[in-house]
């Protein structure tokens, strides 16, 4: 790896959090001169967060204590889709009510660890509910669904492994990356959001942003 010049990323190697990264010289380059925004998604499958996104929250800390802008996305959309990482079976349908009283709780975690506000590095947290509930499905399939490559769908893992051991996978969970892959352009019309950070078992559903 080439010396890293942005403080955002020597302290993010520093600690190993550097898994993979899509050009990190172009990021090295970006955080150094400008203000990076970055979001982390979190969906509301239960009402509190797993150790695992700790990691994942700790990014998004160092991030603002570098300079830099992070969103927090509630996956209040996407939630009711559910994500297919890692999993055997589809995930169970939550209601509304469910999704509501999860996204409660969680948003308690990150008042701990973030600064919110209106400053120009302040976090803010969204819902991502917020724009796919306002979706047309037939503009969205013209408009976005023209850009994913079922072909290259197929081959990630999330989806690759459940066709292999010929377990279920339902058009639903399907959709779940390009809905993903669509935050990504909402952050960046309202935010100028230019980074997406997660596990690297998200790699997939990063990309395609």
């Amino acid at each position: 790896m080439t010396e890293l010049k942005s403080d955002f990323l020597r302290v993010m190697n520093d600690r190993g959090y550097i898994h993979q990264c899509t050009d990190l010289e172009g990021l090295d380059a970006y955080a150094s001169e400008k203000k990076v925004v970055c979001y982390v998604g979190y969906d509301c499958t239960a009402d509190s967060l797993h150790v695992g996104s700790l990691v994942s929250i700790m990014m998004l800390r160092w991030l603002q204590k570098t300079g830099h802008k992070p969103i927090v996305l509630m996956g209040g959309g996407t939630t009711r889709v559910g994500d297919p990482t890692g999993r055997d079976d589809a995930r169970p349908v939550l209601t509304d009510e469910i999704i509501a009283a999860n996204m409660a709780g969680i948003k308690k975690v990150f008042q701990q660890f973030l600064t919110f506000g209106d400053g120009p590095t302040d976090a803010v947290m969204v819902n991502n509910a917020d724009w796919l509930d306002k979706i047309n499905y037939i503009e969205f399939l013209r408009d976005f669904g023209r850009h994913f490559s079922v072909n290259r769908m197929l081959s990630f893992d999330s989806v690759k492994l459940r066709l292999e051991r010929e377990q279920s996978l339902s058009f639903l969970e399907f959709n779940y990356m390009i809905l993903q892959a669509y935050d990504f352009v909402e952050l960046q019309r309202k935010y100028g959001c230019v980074l997406q950070m997660g596990g690297s078992d998200q790699w997939g559903n990063i990309v395609n942003g």
